[in-house]
């Protein structure tokens, strides 16, 4: 009796022991971390989980860890609010990728105690809303909400990757989803601000296209102006070269005439000088005879000629 007592008390103990047990699955893409409440192995087991399926016993739970990339949105009433360095309120709504190291899923869970969701909701916002008020805080209201938002996103990148490296968690980016809500009034006064540096830069554009244009038009006239310098310029030396080329063929042919009635002057006197030594008073007489017509003169005088036809 009292051994059929003990197997139904033994048996009973096991049902109950494997009640209390359950099968754990570690899906593809997840890393697990087994944790012991009681006992001597009590704690985080520094051995990681593989994917696969596990029988779970009284007291232990299975975390499980992704070790894809995640994407987080901290928006409506997880927006995450922070001050400028006026002290003005600002809010929006941001976004968080980031992956876990493999290796590192015992060290991530020792340190925060809490699954994905809890550590992405808590600890990784609180890390994100801290640096933005450190870095927000040196930057005026203008510069968060214009042009320098992208410089507010980087350091704070900076600063919780810095954080969160050492446990194995690599931030990929913090980024806002939509635009930064401020206070209406303040909102509506940077717009109207933005605006009327908008309209200042389009005017300032334009005065600047009027003045390269202007410029445009006066290196036009300018350059028209030289043309017309170096065309007459070219006319002048052109016509400077051929009065100098006429003024020069004037002086050849002056010289030239000059040398001709040399010439001839010359040669007229050399013949002249022959013919008075070649003329005789023997080539006289014939040259009288020779034109004679046989008559006399019919008058005479005193100073009649009369030809020796002896001679």
């Amino acid at each position: 009796m009292k051994k059929q007592l003990f197997s139904i008390a033994l048996a009973l103990a096991a049902c109950a022991i494997l009640s209390s047990c359950s099968i754990k699955t570690v899906p593809a893409g997840y890393r697990g971390i087994e944790v012991y409440n009681t006992g001597n192995k009590r704690g985080v087991q520094e051995k990681q989980l593989g994917v696969g399926l596990y029988l779970i016993g009284p007291f232990r739970k299975i975390y499980t860890f992704p070790v894809f990339q995640q994407n987080y949105v901290w928006d409506n009433e997880k927006a995450i609010n922070f001050q400028s360095k006026e002290g003005l309120d600002v809010s929006g709504e941001f976004g968080i990728s980031y992956s876990l190291v493999q290796d590192s899923i015992p060290v991530i869970f020792q340190k925060y105690r809490r699954g994905i969701d809890e550590i992405t909701n808590i600890f990784l916002r609180n890390m994100v809303r801290d640096a933005l008020n450190t870095t927000s805080s040196h930057m005026p209201i203008e510069s968060i909400y214009g042009v320098h938002k992208r410089d507010l996103l980087l350091k704070v990148d900076s600063m919780v990757s810095r954080q969160t490296k050492r446990y194995g968690i690599i931030i990929d980016r913090i980024y806002t989803i939509g635009e930064l809500h401020l206070p209406p009034s303040i909102e509506a006064a940077i717009n109207a601000k933005l605006e009327a540096n908008q309209r200042a830069l389009q005017s300032q554009n334009e005065v600047k296209q009027i003045e390269a244009e202007a410029q445009k038009r006066i290196a036009k006239s300018k350059g028209e102006a030289e043309s017309r310098v170096i065309e007459a310029t070219a006319i002048a030396n052109s016509q400077v070269i051929e009065a100098k080329a006429n003024a020069d063929v004037i002086k050849i042919r002056a010289a030239a005439d000059a040398e001709s009635i040399r010439l001839t002057s010359t040669a007229q006197a050399e013949a002249n000088l022959k013919l008075a030594k070649s003329v005789s008073k023997d080539l006289i007489q014939y040259r009288s005879i020779d034109r004679w017509d046989g008559k006399l003169p019919q008058i005479s005088g005193q100073n009649t000629p009369f030809i020796n036809l002896n001679k």
